[in-house]
Protein backbone atom coordinates (compact mmCIF):
# COMPACT_ATOMS: atom_id res chain seq x y z
CA UNK A 1 0.00 0.00 0.00
CA UNK A 2 1.33 3.43 -0.93
CA UNK A 3 1.79 6.31 1.45
CA UNK A 4 -1.26 8.24 0.14
CA UNK A 5 -3.53 5.22 0.56
CA UNK A 6 -2.13 4.56 4.04
CA UNK A 7 -2.67 8.16 5.13
CA UNK A 8 -6.14 8.17 3.56
CA UNK A 9 -7.03 5.18 5.69
CA UNK A 10 -5.67 7.04 8.73
CA UNK A 11 -7.78 10.09 7.83
CA UNK A 12 -10.88 7.94 7.46
CA UNK A 13 -10.20 6.39 10.85
CA UNK A 14 -9.68 9.84 12.43
CA UNK A 15 -12.95 11.10 10.97
CA UNK A 16 -14.74 7.95 12.18
CA UNK A 17 -13.38 8.43 15.70
CA UNK A 18 -14.06 12.17 15.84
CA UNK A 19 -16.59 13.56 18.30
CA UNK A 20 -18.50 15.15 15.43
CA UNK A 21 -18.96 11.86 13.60
CA UNK A 22 -19.65 9.86 16.78
CA UNK A 23 -22.35 12.36 17.75
CA UNK A 24 -23.88 12.02 14.28
CA UNK A 25 -23.94 8.21 14.60
CA UNK A 26 -25.62 8.39 18.00
CA UNK A 27 -28.33 10.76 16.78
CA UNK A 28 -28.76 8.74 13.58
CA UNK A 29 -29.29 5.58 15.63
CA UNK A 30 -31.98 7.35 17.64
CA UNK A 31 -33.71 8.64 14.48
CA UNK A 32 -33.62 5.18 12.88
CA UNK A 33 -35.78 3.83 15.70
CA UNK A 34 -38.71 5.78 14.20
CA UNK A 35 -39.36 4.70 10.61
CA UNK A 36 -41.89 7.47 9.95
CA UNK A 37 -39.49 10.12 11.19
CA UNK A 38 -36.74 8.67 8.97
CA UNK A 39 -39.03 8.96 5.96
CA UNK A 40 -39.96 12.55 6.80
CA UNK A 41 -36.31 13.52 7.24
CA UNK A 42 -35.43 11.88 3.92
CA UNK A 43 -38.26 13.76 2.19
CA UNK A 44 -37.09 17.03 3.75
CA UNK A 45 -33.48 16.42 2.66
CA UNK A 46 -34.59 15.40 -0.84
CA UNK A 47 -36.70 18.55 -1.32
CA UNK A 48 -33.87 20.69 0.02
CA UNK A 49 -31.40 19.05 -2.38
CA UNK A 50 -33.75 19.44 -5.36
CA UNK A 51 -34.21 23.14 -4.64
CA UNK A 52 -30.47 23.68 -4.39
CA UNK A 53 -29.63 21.96 -7.67
CA UNK A 54 -32.51 23.31 -9.73
CA UNK A 55 -32.56 26.99 -8.80
CA UNK A 56 -30.08 29.80 -8.34
CA UNK A 57 -29.84 33.42 -7.34
CA UNK A 58 -32.91 35.21 -6.06
CA UNK A 59 -35.18 32.40 -7.19
CA UNK A 60 -33.27 29.96 -4.95
CA UNK A 61 -33.27 32.43 -2.08
CA UNK A 62 -37.06 32.88 -2.29
CA UNK A 63 -37.71 29.16 -2.67
CA UNK A 64 -35.51 28.37 0.34
CA UNK A 65 -37.29 30.99 2.44
CA UNK A 66 -40.63 29.40 1.56
CA UNK A 67 -39.26 25.91 2.17
CA UNK A 68 -37.94 26.84 5.61
CA UNK A 69 -41.18 28.62 6.50
CA UNK A 70 -43.21 25.54 5.47
CA UNK A 71 -41.01 23.31 7.64
CA UNK A 72 -40.79 25.37 10.83
CA UNK A 73 -42.93 22.91 12.81
CA UNK A 74 -40.94 19.94 11.49
CA UNK A 75 -37.61 21.55 12.42
CA UNK A 76 -38.90 22.32 15.93
CA UNK A 77 -38.81 18.60 16.69
CA UNK A 78 -35.62 18.41 18.82
CA UNK A 79 -34.54 15.07 17.34
CA UNK A 80 -35.03 16.26 13.75
CA UNK A 81 -33.10 19.44 14.42
CA UNK A 82 -30.35 17.58 16.26
CA UNK A 83 -29.99 15.05 13.43
CA UNK A 84 -29.87 17.65 10.66
CA UNK A 85 -27.35 19.74 12.62
CA UNK A 86 -25.16 16.68 13.31
CA UNK A 87 -25.30 15.65 9.66
CA UNK A 88 -24.35 19.17 8.56
CA UNK A 89 -21.41 19.20 10.98
CA UNK A 90 -20.04 15.98 9.43
CA UNK A 91 -20.53 17.35 5.91
CA UNK A 92 -18.70 20.57 6.82
CA UNK A 93 -15.84 18.60 8.37
CA UNK A 94 -15.40 16.57 5.19
CA UNK A 95 -15.67 19.74 3.05
CA UNK A 96 -12.92 21.38 5.12
CA UNK A 97 -10.66 18.38 4.53
CA UNK A 98 -11.38 18.50 0.81
CA UNK A 99 -10.72 22.25 0.68
CA UNK A 100 -7.38 21.90 2.50
CA UNK A 101 -6.27 19.20 0.09
CA UNK A 102 -7.28 21.18 -3.00
CA UNK A 103 -5.69 24.36 -1.62
CA UNK A 104 -2.43 22.51 -0.96
CA UNK A 105 -1.93 20.94 -4.37
CA UNK A 106 -1.42 22.57 -7.73
CA UNK A 107 -4.25 21.10 -9.75
CA UNK A 108 -5.91 22.98 -12.55
CA UNK A 109 -9.61 22.14 -12.30
CA UNK A 110 -10.99 24.86 -14.56
CA UNK A 111 -10.87 24.57 -18.32
CA UNK A 112 -11.32 27.32 -20.84
CA UNK A 113 -11.93 26.98 -24.58
CA UNK A 114 -8.47 28.43 -25.23
CA UNK A 115 -6.70 26.03 -22.87
CA UNK A 116 -6.57 23.42 -25.63
CA UNK A 117 -6.90 23.32 -29.38
CA UNK A 118 -8.91 20.75 -31.25
CA UNK A 119 -7.39 19.11 -34.30
CA UNK A 120 -9.49 19.92 -37.32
Amino acid sequence: MGLVEERTDMLIQAIGESEVYQHYLNVKKEVEQNEILCQKIDEYRHKNFQLNISLEGEELYNAMENFERENIAFRKDPLVNQFLAAELAVIRMVQQVEKKILDAIDLKLMFSPTSYEEDE
